[in-house]
């Protein structure tokens, strides 16, 4: 390891800059160097750029007191802040409409726009540049106007107290309807719809009545008559004060259910009176429908297990 000794301090940096911009010699001939002198310039450059980007400030101070807000990034302390805050003295106090006024610098300029055209000579569009005369204009539209007819009307006091006819009911008025004195169109539709369901009921009971004996041909009639309904293996027959009873309980879940549903309140506002008054009809149809079906049904078989 090697010791260096400095014995003299005859080096000086100040100003060293500002004496290669200027072309004097520096002080010191150790910085006569070209890379030295580029850093320099490019140090200059540097600086020269801060400082027109600092003098873009952000707020002006106008001459009338106001600060107009520009678009500049930069502005001054704004990182650090002032070294010593500025104070106002005690008589210079902020009064009434002396706050900071600010305002942002307009510096928008409309783009022209294309130029109008010319407006044309007089007596190039038309014929004539005379004014209409909309008073004979009027006449004519006048004339060619179809007049509304006046209601038919009657008058009932020597007054002359008038009345509309047509809604006085004196005149028949669906006499020549097309519909007039012909069955409506929802009962016609009615009446399929209930012919379908008895020819559907009238097949399937024949199909039921089929199965359980097994032979074509076999009808209630022929059963009265043979004695009773046949036997199936598993099977019997429900017996007619079963039958009673089932129906008497059905009949009392009926009037119970229609009772509660009776009972509900006419506004149905949340979900579940929603939901109770859906299981309610629900549960009316499917009772309904069971008591059809044991009242019409003349054999019921019935699981012995």
């Amino acid at each position: 390891m090697s010791l260096v000794y400095i014995t003299h301090h005859d080096e000086n940096i100040l100003e060293c800059e500002q004496d290669f911009v200027s072309g004097s010699k520096p002080s010191v001939s150790c910085y006569k160097n070209p890379t030295v002198e580029k850093a320099a310039r490019l140090a200059k450059k540097l600086r020269e750029r801060l400082n027109e980007e600092d003098k873009k400030l952000s707020v002006i101070l106008q001459n009338d007191g106001t600060r107009v807000l520009t678009e500049a990034k930069k502005s001054l302390h704004r990182t650090m802040g002032y070294a010593h805050t500025p104070i106002n003295p005690p008589n210079a106090f902020l009064r009434k409409n002396q706050g900071v006024k600010w305002r942002r610098e307009n510096t928008h300029k409309c783009p022209k726009g294309m130029p109008m055209p010319p407006l044309p000579p007089p007596g190039s569009v038309g014929k004539t540049n005379v004014a209409p005369n909309f008073i004979k204009r009027n006449k004519e539209s006048a004339g060619k106007t179809v007049t509304c007819p006046q209601p038919p009307r009657y008058v009932d006091t020597p007054v002359g107290t008038r009345h509309n006819l047509l809604s006085s009911g004196l005149v028949p008025q669906h006499l020549a309807r097309k519909d007039f004195g012909k069955i409506p169109v929802y009962l016609k539709r009615t009446k399929k719809m209930l012919a379908e369901a008895n020819a559907v009921c009238a097949k399937e009971q024949a199909r039921l009545l089929e199965l359980c004996r097994g032979i074509k041909g076999y009808t209630r009639t022929s059963l009265t008559n043979l004695g009773g309904p046949p036997e199936v293996p598993g099977m019997r027959v429900m017996g007619q004060a079963e039958r009673n009873e089932i129906l008497e309980g059905l009949r009392m879940s009926l009037t119970e259910m229609t009772k509660q549903y009776q009972s509900m309140s006419l506004l149905i506002d949340s979900q579940a009176k929603r939901q109770r008054k859906s299981k309610l009809e629900t549960d009316l149809r499917q009772v309904e429908q069971d008591i059809l079906l044991i009242e019409t049904t003349p054999i019921i078989y019935v699981s012995e297990y």
